[in-house]
Formats: structure tokens, C-alpha cells, sequence
């Protein structure tokens, strides 16, 4: 992402020091562009605004942000004007919010009308959880309200629930797994400073995400997430295989991780096998059974590495296989890393581990 102007830095600056303070100032500061209809600047992935209101939103931008957006990037990097105009955001959240314009640009799928309209709506909210059930849940975003509760100060967790809210479409349309593991996979590439290694936040959901984008193309799993819909990954599969014999096995897939999420163990069933075998078996299909494919290796090191779900103690079993095998180095879906990890690589390593907690959040 683009360096965010000064003008933006210094506010952040003052919003810092009283962190949930007035949301009004930053809107002062803000020149006043008028839509046609503010709330509804695109249908779907299409601008429906007339070109001096997208010349005055593009103003808006660069003023604010201090670069110049391209015209190759201006249907998605106008989504960033939703931030400036939410009265719901202080400065120091809507700063965070910015932060997010190269997600939008990577991202063919993305539905605009929906991002938009969520974007310049949302609320943050800070508190605690009283209920010591739910003491783990660190951050929450309600798909009803359009809000996000913050538990915790934690880095990631505010970062995890904007994704949330970013890909709001469909709350009910994506199997529990797969978008939290997208979620915190998304964010770990964009913002983290090793984006190949989970260790204590949703390590067998993304393991899970990465083994379905191994067979099936980053590109499909990404319309799955931004479709909130899981018929892209099975009509995937079901080029490989039947139809009905693909959204059986993602049905076992989501099964098996309920259970996990739930218990935090899974129980070894035959069936869950024989799913791991029927990726596998669309793996080689597809990549011809060469060791020097990037994709199958990368896809075999991540069933294994999702297989330690079946071991007792699953999460120092999963720490072990990396003590041993080493990190898979591989970009799924931030394109500034290609730059850096254009094979995949899998070494010994020399790693500490000082905390195992197994950190569940919403």
C-alpha cells in the first residue's frame, strides 16, 4: 500500500493519544463531495456516479491519502472515499481502515456496492467480556449491525474483523472454516511480517484454505470468500470428479472442522481419510504426479500438515512437523510477495516456541 500523506499521519497522531476520542474533527478536515446518492456510488462492481462526481471523490482521495491514484485503480481505490466520509470512525480507525486499499485492488471479485455501503457505515466499539465462556473471543463483527466489538487490544484483531467486514455479503453462504480461515489468511499475507507461519490463530482452518487453493487456484477460493458461496470450489473439484462426489467431500471437510472448533480434538474416522485421499487423488490428477510442480508439493506439505488434526495433542504435533520439515514459503493472494517467494521452499528450521496457547477469536 501506498504511503498514507502527512496530512492523514498528523491526525492519526492526535487521534492516538486519546485512542476512542470525538469522531467529528476528522471530518473538518474533509472536503464535502456530493453524490447522487452517496450510499450507492456502485452496482455491484460497476461506478454508477457521473464523471465530475468521480473526479471530486478522486480529489478527495489524494488530498487526503497524499498520492495520485491511477486510472487503472481508481473503481477500487475510490472504496477508500466510504472510509473518509464515515462519520461511525475516529481518526485512528479510519486510519486502520485505509490500510486495506491494496486488498481491494488484488481482488477481481470484490462486490463494491457491498463494501462500500459497509464501509461507510461501520461502527467500532470497545469493551470486555464478562462471561468467562467467552473470554477468549478477542475481537466480533456482527453481520446484522454492521458493527465491530474489540475485546482486546491485541495486534491481528482488529485487522482480522475489518476483513469480516469487508467481505460482508453473505454471512450464511460460507462453511464456519473456510472464512475464518480465509479471514485470518488474508490477513496474515498483507500485513504480517511472516505471512507463512500460523501458530496459535486458526492453524487448521487456514491449513484447510490453503490445501482447497492448492487443487483448486487461488483465484477460485478467492471468489468463493468474495461471493460468500462455496459452489465455486465444488464446480472446481467437480472438473476433476463428480458433482456429487465433490460437495460430499467438502461436506465431510466442514464437518470434520466443526468438530475440531467445537472440541478442539477430531475423533479418526474412516470417512475423514477417505476425503484426504479424494484431494489428493484430484492433486495428482491435475499436476501429473510431478515432484517438480510447485502446486503439488505445495499442496502435499499442507495435507500433511493438516493431518496432525488427528493427533491427540494436535497443535504440538503441528509445531513439531514444522520443527521438522520447515515453513512452506508461498503467496496465495498478495501479489507483493511474488517478488520474494517465487518457489516453494521447505527447510529445516531453528524455532522457539515460548507460547502454545491456542487463541480462538470470532
Amino acid at each position: 500500500m501506498a504511503k498514507i500523506g502527512s496530512k492523514l499521519l498528523l491526525t492519526t497522531g492526535l487521534a492516538a493519544i486519546i485512542y476512542v476520542g470525538a469522531t467529528h474533527g476528522y471530518m473538518d478536515m474533509v472536503q464535502d463531495v456530493f453524490f447522487s446518492d452517496p450510499n450507492n456510488i456502485y452496482n455491484y462492481r460497476t461506478l454508477t456516479i457521473t464523471e465530475e462526481e468521480r473526479e471530486n471523490i478522486i480529489n478527495n482521495v489524494e488530498d487526503n491519502l497524499g498520492y495520485n491514484v491511477i486510472d487503472s485503480k481508481e473503481d477500487d481505490y475510490l472504496l477508500l472515499n466510504a472510509v473518509l466520509e464515515n462519520n461511525n470512525l475516529n481518526d485512528e480507525n479510519k486510519y486502520k481502515f485505509l490500510e486495506y486499499g491494496d486488498m481491494f485492488y488484488d481482488n477481481p471479485y470484490l462486490n463494491r456496492e457491498k463494501v462500500y455501503r459497509n464501509l461507510r457505515d461501520v461502527k467500532v466499539q470497545y469493551g470486555a467480556i464478562e462471561d468467562e465462556e467467552f473470554s477468549s473471543i478477542k475481537g466480533l463483527y456482527d453481520y446484522d449491525t454492521n458493527t465491530i466489538s474489540i475485546f482486546s487490544v491485541a495486534d491481528g484483531v482488529m485487522g482480522h474483523e475489518i476483513i469480516h467486514c469487508i467481505y460482508n455479503v453473505d454471512r450464511d453462504g460460507l462453511d464456519r472454516y473456510f472464512s475464518e480461515g480465509m479471514t485470518e489468511l488474508l490477513y496474515n499475507e498483507y500485513f504480517e511480517e511472516n505471512p507463512f507461519l500460523e501458530i496459535n490463530t486458526y492453524t487448521y482452518e487456514i491449513s484447510a484454505v490453503k490445501m482447497l487453493a492448492d487443487i483448486c487456484g487461488s483465484d477460485v477460493i478467492l471468489q468463493a470468500f468474495s461471493e460468500s458461496s462455496m459452489k465455486p470450489i465444488i464446480d472446481s473439484l467437480a472438473s476433476y470428479s463428480s458433482k456429487k462426489e465433490a460437495t460430499e467431500n467438502i461436506r465431510l471437510l466442514d464437518e470434520l472442522m466443526l468438530e475440531y472448533e467445537t472440541t478442539g480434538s477430531v475423533t479418526h474416522y474412516v470417512e475423514y481419510e477417505d476425503m484426504l485421499d479424494y484431494f489428493t487423488d484430484i492433486s495428482e490428477k491435475k499436476y501429473n504426479f510431478d515432484n517438480n510442480c510447485f502446486d503439488y508439493n505445495s499442496f502435499d506439505y499442507n495435507k500433511n500438515m493438516f493431518k496432525n488434526i488427528f493427533s491427540t495433542d494436535n497443535i504440538e504435533s503441528y509445531l513439531d512437523y514444522i520443527e521438522e520439515v520447515g515453513i512452506g514459503e508461498k503467496y496465495y493472494f498478495n501479489k507483493k510477495l511474488e517478488a520474494d517467494y517465487t518457489y516453494f521452499k521447505v527447510v529445516p528450521c531453528d524455532l522457539t516456541f515460548e507460547v502454545l496457547s491456542y487463541v480462538k477469536k470470532n
